[in-house]
């Protein structure tokens, strides 16, 4: 669980098998929510109530977020990293994956092949490779970026605050960071080597960088590795938390769900679409006001009916591997992936499916007053 809930495990879990039908409606009802409410909300008995959460949820994006849908793409600039964690392609005990950290010329010609889409928003993604990937050569990457797009956000290592300022001042705005598991057994568990395996510093990222200036704090779990509605809880414990301590910066939902790894690995706790639907609908009923993105890891169809009830944001186009976009075209190399892509559609049957569903496309969210 989240460190700093006065709940136990047990006591929480308690709580979500023992909701009843009554105490869903009442929290449906309520004009302002929260954290009880979203317990309620998760639990199995909210299950029949799913098209008045669908009603509920429209209404509260609607409501700050209006009949939009916002863009964007990752841009994976390396993907040598040092940690160990059993999940992820891109452990460094993988044999498997081809290793590249791309130059300052290849990051441009991917950034151009991807603005040419019409794309204004950028998420840069890199392995935990310090050597590499240090502060200096992110603010380096993100002052060449800034002049191509709008808004460019950060999922890479955890920084320092001061890392998080000097990465600020570069002209990066958003950062995700997701904590893969609250729980702190299955985490050592699931990360047995490396920089990543320190919990509380990966747990505090948003924190740090919410003090730096950061505008956007994005905060998951990866879906499949523990209980979704544990995990869920804590998920919605941290967000109250950032929401005090950061209250000038917005957060940022994302439910990634895990997938089966080349290397051998299996969820041990899958999520069906079902589960996933419930848990966004949940949190965009207690959470209205907070940013929600789904990935390309998620299916065409799902993707395009969850953006009207819950998501606000959206992948186009993604390609989870450096060079993706333009470099490994040109060389005929083999695209290898951090995780498996569920849509690959282009992004302009992206943008299509989203005006269909009576929603206009947003590529770009403001521009800095001069």
């Amino acid at each position: 669980m989240f460190p700093l809930l006065k709940y136990s495990d047990a006591e929480v879990e308690a709580f979500v098998a023992n909701a009843t039908a009554g105490a869903v409606r009442a929290s449906l009802a309520k004009d302002r929510h929260d954290w009880f409410d979203l317990l309620n909300l998760i639990s199995g008995a909210a299950r029949p109530f799913l098209p008045e959460m669908r009603r509920l949820a429209q209404i509260a994006r609607r409501r700050y977020y209006g009949k939009t849908v916002s863009v964007y793409a990752p841009l994976y600039i390396g993907n040598t990293c040092i940690n160990s964690c059993r999940y992820c392609d891109f452990r460094r005990q993988h044999t498997g994956t081809v290793r590249r950290n791309l130059t300052l010329d290849e990051i441009r010609s991917e950034a151009e092949a991807i603005r040419k889409t019409g794309i204004d928003s950028l998420l840069v993604v890199a392995g935990e490779d310090p050597k590499v990937n240090t502060v200096a050569h992110l603010a380096e990457v993100g002052r060449m970026l800034k002049s191509v797009f709008s808004y460019l956000a950060l999922e890479v290592a955890p920084q320092a605050e001061e890392g998080y300022r000097e990465l600020f001042a570069a002209g990066f705005e958003g950062l995700t960071c997701f904590q893969e598991t609250y729980d702190q057994t299955l985490y050592r568990e699931m990360h047995p080597a490396g920089p990543k395996a320190d919990y509380d510093w990966r747990l505090n990222t948003q924190l740090r960088a919410g003090r730096a200036g950061f505008r956007i704090l994005g905060c998951a779990f990866l879906l499949g590795l523990g209980p979704w509605r544990r995990e869920a809880v804590s998920l919605a414990a941290h967000a109250f938390y950032l929401m005090k301590e950061c209250y000038e910066a917005k957060v940022q939902f994302a439910f990634p769900r895990i997938c089966r790894t080349d290397g051998g690995f299996a969820p041990p706790c899958e999520v069906d679409d079902g589960d996933l639907e419930q848990m966004m609908l949940a949190f965009r009923i207690v959470f209205p006001q907070c940013c929600m993105t789904v990935s390309t890891r998620e299916a065409p169809a799902f993707r395009d009916r969850i953006v009207l009830t819950a998501a606000d944001n959206m992948s186009a186009g993604s390609r989870v591997t450096p060079g993706g976009y333009a470099v490994l075209e040109k060389e005929t190399s083999a695209d290898v992936a951090q995780f498996t892509l569920s849509d690959g559609r282009p992004p302009a049957e992206v943008f299509a499916a989203i005006r269909a569903g009576g929603q206009e496309v947003v590529f770009k969210n403001w521009d800095n007053r001069i």
